[in-house]
């Protein structure tokens, strides 16, 4: 039955521009998957030789599976499919959002692990069925490739798990209803309250009477509905208890990168984040942890205390630093001591930037004539330093997999690498001041553009404060996208001291 378009005109679904629509749009996702799979090839065979962390997960994942009893062509077959998906979906090793491939891989791996040792507590039994509805559900919890933001939206998800089929295939085929692995997909909804728990709890509800589970069937809905909360528990636990303390950071900042949040509030949010999770389910939260392995409980206790120990560094610090006197310094490579080239990379190691260029080329950059490097220390120009921003020529440096820079080549641009700051000095103007001081010595340089890396929300920012900065290239859903920066901008002009000096 054809339907009317605007005018009036009937369109037949299928047939001319519904069709030629439909067609492009295929075209165009698939010129991106294949795009995607491109710039990850080199990552494909060191993942194929086992050689990345995802492959590893993998493989601790089909031991675990197989030692369960999971059918191994199955289970196989499933993984390929979810890091393939994954990868040429955008989500992959590349992808600088929270919500990536280790994510979900570590999910899915800590979530046998969880229920292995539920199952020999001989206090609770979680089935065979059960635990690959939970295995299914944690593989592909998160899997939202068209996401406006990091966070994940049940919804498209379930959109995006309901419009593949070989997922549909393997869910099939394991003997799942799907309505069941969606209904335990929403409860990992975070966080779970108000508003968001409601529309949670009405899709639960409504899938769950799909599965053809009435409401009379109290038991068995309730049933569902804990081990959707177990999932939801575990994903949450499972990075920071299968990872050291740099996992957790880089985790840490990936969230935070998402969510839009200043580097001065990781510590403190992410010890917000355990304690609430460790208090307001509490019940769920300690019934994991009793029955995970010693080491992997030891290692999430410790690296919530080192959270914790860092943002009390950070309270001392903010008492400390009043009264402070910060001064910038324009460095020269020519006259950097061994001592000043081992703080800036000891900062780089606490605090380094989402992209981030290997160790030994950030010591070899550091005394090349050409770097622009801009130190922030305490007191005076010889004094401790705490910070700094660093770049130099864009032709020294690999971009981003999508990044293309016509002025590549022209050596008109400096690239700004990253800045970072000791922790417990973020905050207030230094940042700031940090940057400006890095654009007016790249201006001093000649240069005439400075690009780098930054999350959308700030890039936008500086562009209402008037300065003359441009999107070159978009990332989504990670937002952290390419911009190039005019130095023709009389905001930037403004600054022509070689060192600042600032009171906190």
């Amino acid at each position: 039955m054809p339907v009317g378009d605007e005018k009036g005109k009937p369109v037949f679904p299928g047939i001319n521009k519904t069709f030629t629509a439909e067609m492009q749009d295929r075209s165009i996702h698939f010129g991106i998957e294949f795009y995607n799979r491109l710039k990850l090839f080199p990552w494909w065979l060191h993942y194929h030789k086992g050689d990345t962390v995802e492959s590893e997960l993998r493989n601790n994942i089909f031991n675990l599976g197989c030692e369960f009893g999971l059918e191994q062509k199955w289970l196989k077959g499933i993984l390929r499919h979810t890091v393939s998906e994954f990868s040429k979906k955008g989500l992959g090793s590349d992808y600088y959002g929270y919500h990536n491939i280790q994510h979900e891989l570590e999910a899915a791996y800590f979530i046998l692990i969880a229920i292995n040792g539920i199952n020999n507590s001989k206090v609770y039994k979680i089935s065979q069925q059960e635990t690959i509805y939970l295995f299914v559900a944690a593989l592909f919890h998160d899997y939202d490739p068209l996401k406006e933001f990091d966070k994940p939206n049940e919804d498209s998800v379930e959109y995006f798990i309901r419009n593949d089929t070989k997922i549909r295939k393997y869910i099939r085929n394991a003997g799942l209803n799907l309505d069941i692995v969606m209904a335990l997909i929403h409860r990992t909804a975070y966080p779970f309250e108000g508003k968001i728990a409601e529309y949670s709890m009405v899709k639960i509800r409504h899938l769950l009477d799909k599965a053809n589970i009435p409401p009379s069937s109290k038991l068995e809905r309730d049933r569902f509905l804990e081990l959707g909360w177990f999932l939801s528990v575990s994903e949450r636990i499972a990075g920071y208890a299968l990872g050291d303390y740099e996992h957790a950071k880089d985790m840490a900042r990936r969230n935070a990168h998402a969510l839009g949040w200043h580097p001065s509030v990781i510590n403190k949010n992410s010890v917000k984040y355990f304690e609430q999770m460790m208090m307001n389910e509490k019940e769920m939260f300690e019934m994991i942890m009793s029955v995970l392995p010693s080491n992997l409980k030891k290692n999430f206790y410790e690296n919530v205390s080192k959270f914790k120990e860092a943002w009390n560094k950070e309270l001392g610090l903010r008492d400390l630093k009043k009264g402070t006197k910060l001064v910038f310094v324009v460095e020269n490579q020519r006259e950097l001591k061994q001592n000043t080239i081992q703080a800036l990379i000891d900062i780089r190691r606490s605090v380094p930037s989402l992209i981030q260029i290997h160790e030994d080329d950030f010591r070899k950059t550091l005394i090349d004539d050409l770097a622009v490097l801009v130190t922030l220390r305490i007191d005076t120009h010889v004094g401790k330093i705490i910070g700094y921003a660093k770049g130099g020529p864009l032709e020294q440096y690999q971009l981003r997999p999508g990044t293309i820079d016509l002025n590549y080549g022209l050596k008109n641009t400096a690239y700004l690498e990253g800045m970072s700051v000791t922790e417990g000095f973020w905050g207030g103007t230094a940042g700031h001041f940090l940057r400006i001081k890095f654009l007016n010595e790249a201006m001093n340089s000649g240069y005439k553009f400075v690009t780098g890396y930054a999350h959308r929300d700030v890039i936008l920012q500086r562009k209402k404060k008037m300065e003359m900065i441009e999107i070159v290239h978009k990332y989504d859903p990670d937002k952290l996208d390419y911009y190039r920066l005019d130095l023709n901008n009389s905001l930037y002009q403004k600054i022509v001291t070689d060192a600042y000096d600032l009171i906190c």
